[in-house]
């Protein structure tokens, strides 16, 4: 039976939910369950799920929603990324997201400083930096990821960052929110003298906290002295005793206070020089004693970073470490690596900062083991950076299955790390983590270890609360360290802050969170909680269920890439959502018959919605499987689940082959659709024929897709046969029997005067775009740059037949897939005489299908095919005379391009075109996906909705190489977006 208090507390977050309703767009209130648990997943170990989630637009939204929440007495956290490790962006109340119009970016005093809003990436906020040589101080492994408010309420430093370039350190001006929904922009002179003069009793308060704190010797002394290190364990007391300003203290209080003082509405920060020139090295020794003392004396130099590595950190990235330095068997148990990277303004002071760092290591060569000499070259310096931040997923991913990765952050005195590293390996041994690895910033005496930990047992719990009561008192109490250094204190470490500060200062700590949040409404539980075992509550449960993604440690790296993320999911929603299910079923085969109903509807509820929500609209491109540190590519899962529930379905698998078994009847039909639906809308006008086909499409259960304004008319039939220059047939066509020959590697060169051209079926069904100045069809622009570099193309006859497959790899259908790609291949090889010519197709998401295949590994029978604009670079524009024009044009890198070659030669081609090329920020993928924009054009919108903002007065041309996604990017973006190999055509001679 409900409580008193608990009928209260339902009873005001009913009336709390019903005043939000009235403020709040109804899509911007989000109730689902399936969304509820996703936006409650973030990468620590512990698991809420919100009441409901709101994502806000507007500070005034933030400001109205507040003030209900203080009037109500109802609890509110925000979230930005989700990447944070303590358990702080979560909540069993009210969770307060951003949209996507949070991601404002203003350079100020040309780049000394830069004013973000919080739904900013940190990446993004460095990339608009770089033109000013500067970046943000702040430099956490997740970078790439994690937002702007998260990196200052968290006080994220990094791998260079240090103490003295976080966000506490760096901060210049702030824009807060308060409990009450005042607000202080500490930026505007107006702003600070009407918050001082309406809050004089606040102010009073918070200066007499300070006055007490700095009559306290004994406290300044120990507040001076935690902060000598890494800290963000409990609130930033620093800025009680560096401040006398009010309105200075209350802004630095708030960095690090993990959203429970106040909402970080902007921020700006003093940003970091960054230097020219850089390198970077990687030594191995043989103790940990040898490795700190080096740290020690490296400390005094010139350095950037200095991260250490023990050996079980460098096993467990073995494989991507041999490839860069010469190790040939797993390393001694007692081996410690360093990777130090040192940056000058000129390469005679890099060198001679090189040559500092290597007389210290000098001493000790007789310990080093294996090395990566100090190496100025961008891609080693990189993969060296890349070894070093993917160990915390690596062990995850290696872990037992069912268990949960757990990273804790801890700062030690720079003299006594060897002593506490020891320690911890001892702690290791006692309590049998006999996996567990440490790395971290040495030059910060900053160690993270990671360790494998299941909650299924009580014996297991208990385990890791002994296991915590040992490493607290060792770090806090026997090295004064810090037990957060960098990743904050959360749930996680919530119960430890007074025995690291003392009861004197906790109790301060406890004023101040009074004081700014009077009713306990802001993130509740994170930094001051009174339960003494916090933090092994609400821990979160890893259910093994596939091998695909059972390495997932829900990290959320793979996210900022994701096209679907502001439409329905994340690669890592959809993950731990399919976890969420196996525990509900196990949960129900142990319930009792009333937790049984309960469960089982929330199950039946979560299966229903995932469909959708998870695999319908996952545009399945994998480029999250880049962004994993591991390579998990969720979209391979959602295929695979896709071809389970298509292999039950007879109907849609033969009418599935009916289509590959006759394309290119099937193509024609297309066209001849195409260019009806052009006449008719030409004579009927767009409203009417979006509204028919939307009414057809409702009648058809979505067999029939939508149309929209970008359709194009279908393609002109494309002549088979051996080309010299644009429709100049030179002999009859190419035979059409197909062989299963075995190709021989291509022998392309640059004197190659052949080339085997299979025009995609994109571009063999949809014409040119109606507003584009170029309406050839692709084809005659790749004869006609063909012509200019004299090479004959090859057009085999029954090239219309042919498809990649990737239409039904995506549908999940993998047998035709790899039928139809087959039968590509074995034209192909006969065609190019047994890859004596190499062999091209106009669409990056084809060659990247060919390229991939079950045999793509075995380079005796490979045949490589070419994207048409790869090909191009190599072969063809060196026999150009290109005269760049002077047009603004936007370039689309598709995600196949990404996934084949960063992009390199679509940008090379655009940037030998013209000087005037912009790349559209927080756009991975066009989420196109294929066909699905015809089908699903809600996915291919939300995923261009940053487009149009970024397109420059004037310009009028998109480029890419995907003739769908180009359909897509020219209905979102307003402006004709084409391959690039037209704009390389008018500009060449």
């Amino acid at each position: 039976m409900a409580s008193a208090k608990q009928t209260v507390a339902a009873s005001a977050f009913i009336e709390f939910s019903q005043a939000v309703a009235k403020i709040l767009p109804k899509d911007n209130v989000i109730e689902r369950y399936l969304q509820r648990f996703a936006y409650g997943t973030d990468a620590s170990f512990y698991r809420l799920v919100p009441k409901v989630v709101l994502q806000l637009d507007s500070d005034i939204q933030v400001r109205q929603v507040i003030k209900l929440a203080n009037k109500y007495q109802v609890a509110i956290t925000f979230r930005a990324a989700g990447t944070s490790l303590s358990g702080q962006a979560i909540s069993d109340s009210v969770l307060i997201i951003l949209s996507s119009l949070w991601q404002g970016i203003k350079i100020l005093d040309q780049g000394e400083k830069i004013s973000l809003q919080p739904g900013v990436i940190g990446a993004h906020a460095n990339k608009a930096l770089q033109v000013y040589a500067r970046k943000i101080g702040p430099d956490p492994a997740s970078i790439n990821s994690c937002k702007i408010g998260g990196i200052a309420a968290n006080n994220s430093s990094g791998m260079c960052c240090g103490v003295k370039d976080n966000s506490y350190h760096t901060l210049a001006d702030i824009d807060l929110i308060f409990a009450d929904g005042s607000q202080l922009n500490t930026a505007d002179s107006q702003s600070r003298e009407t918050f001082l003069q309406q809050n004089k009793s606040f102010t009073t308060r918070l200066m007499k906290i300070v006055d007490y704190v700095n009559a306290d010797h004994a406290l300044v002394t120990k507040i001076k002295h935690k902060y000598r290190l890494k800290n963000t364990t409990g609130y930033g007391l620093n800025a009680l005793v560096d401040y006398s300003d009010v309105i200075d203290i209350i802004s630095h209080l708030i960095i690090g206070s993990e959203g429970t003082l106040a909402f970080i509405n902007n921020i700006t920060f003093h940003t970091i020089e960054v230097l020219p020139h850089k390198s970077a090295g990687l030594f191995i020794f043989d103790n940990m004693d040898i490795a700190c003392n080096l740290v020690l004396s490296l400390a005094q130099e010139r350095v950037d970073a200095v991260e250490i590595m023990d050996a079980r950190a460098l096993n467990s990235v073995h494989g991507q470490l041999a490839s860069i330095v010469n190790i040939d068997k797993p390393l001694n148990a007692e081996s410690v690596a360093l990777l130090i990277e040192i940056s000058a303004d000129t390469v005679e002071q890099l060198q001679v900062n090189e040559q500092q760092l290597l007389l210290h290591i000098k001493i000790v060569e007789k310990s080093i083991q294996a090395q990566k000499a100090f190496t100025i070259d961008k891609d080693e310096i990189e993969a060296l950076w890349k070894i070093r931040k993917g160990m915390f997923p690596a062990v995850g991913s290696v872990r037992p299955k069912g268990t949960t990765v757990i990273i804790e952050d801890i700062a030690l005195p720079l003299a006594r790390l060897a002593e506490g590293v020891n320690d911890l390996q001892q702690l290791f041994k006692q309590f049998g983590y006999d996996e567990a690895i440490i790395f971290g910033h040495a030059l910060a005496g900053n160690l993270h270890f990671v360790f494998t930990q299941t909650f299924a047992s009580d014996k297991e719990i208990s385990r890791y609360r002994d296991f915590m009561a040992k490493v607290t008192k060792m770090v806090a109490i026997d090295y004064q360290g810090s037990l957060k250094a960098e990743h904050g204190t959360g749930r996680n470490m919530a119960p430890f802050v007074e025995m690291e500060w003392g009861g004197d200062l906790y109790q301060v700590m406890k004023q101040i969170k009074t004081l700014f949040d009077p009713k306990g409404i802001l993130n509740p539980g994170v930094i001051i909680n009174d339960d003494s075992e916090a933090h092994l509550r609400h821990l979160k449960t890893m259910m093994a269920t596939d091998d695909i993604i059972d390495t997932c440690i829900e990290c959320g790296f793979c996210e900022p890439v994701c096209p679907s993320k502001d439409f329905t999911l994340t690669p890592r929603q959809r993950i731990a959502l399919w976890r969420q299910k196996a525990l509900l079923s196990q949960q129900i085969s142990h319930a009792n018959d009333s937790e049984k109903i309960a469960l089982t509807a929330q199950l039946r509820a979560l299966e229903k919605d995932y469909q959708f929500f998870a695999i319908d609209s996952c545009a399945a491109t994998g480029l999250c499987g880049q962004q994993c540190p591991v390579g998990i590519d969720t979209g391979m899962f959602i295929k695979s689940l896709r071809e389970k529930k298509n292999t039950g379905s007879k109907v849609k698998t033969f009418s599935a082959k009916v289509i590959a078994d006759n394309f290119s009847a099937v193509s024609s039909i297309a066209r001849l659709g195409l260019n009806t639906v052009a006449t008719i809308n030409h004579i009927a006008g767009n409203k009417f024929t979006k509204k028919s086909f939307k009414a057809v499409s409702t009648l058809s259960n979505n067999a029939i897709p939508l149309w929209f304004q970008a359709w194009p008319a279908g393609a002109k039939v494309i002549a088979e046969g051996e080309f010299n220059g644009q429709n100049h047939l030179l002999s009859a066509p190419v035979a059409s029997n197909i062989e299963t020959q075995v190709a021989t590697p291509v022998a392309t060169t640059k004197a190659a005067n052949k080339v085997v051209y299979i025009p995609s079926c994109a571009n063999r069904i949809f014409g040119c775009d109606e507003q584009a100045p170029d309406k050839r069809s692709l084809v005659a622009v790749v004869l006609s740059l063909c012509k200019k570099a004299n090479i004959t193309v090859i057009i085999p006859k029954g090239s219309g037949e042919l498809c990649c497959g990737m239409p039904w790899q995506s549908k999940g259908l993998a047998q035709i897939s790899q039928d139809k790609r087959q039968q590509f291949l074995a034209k192909v090889v006969t065609a190019s005489e047994q890859g004596k010519w190499p062999v091209i197709t106009d669409a990056s998401p084809c060659a990247l299908t060919l390229n991939q295949g079950e045999d793509s590994d075995n380079s005796a029978t490979r045949l490589v095919i070419f994207e048409a604009t790869e090909f191009i670079a190599k072969y063809v524009v060196d026999k150009l005379q290109i005269n760049k024009s002077d047009e603004c044009f936007m370039l689309h890198n598709s995600c196949s391009s990404e996934k084949m070659d960063q992009g390199r030669y679509l940008k090379q081609l655009a940037q030998l075109c013209s000087d005037n090329i912009v790349e559209p920020e927080n756009i991975s993928c066009c989420g196109f996906a294929g066909d699905k924009g015809f089908y699903l054009p809600e996915l291919n919108k939300s995923a261009l909705a940053p487009l149009k903002a970024q397109i420059p007065p004037g310009c009028q041309r998109g480029l890419s190489n995907s003739r769908t996604c180009e359909i897509g990017l020219t209905e979102h973006s307003g402006i004709s977006y084409q391959s690039i190999l037209y704009l390389l055509d008018q500009c060449s001679d």
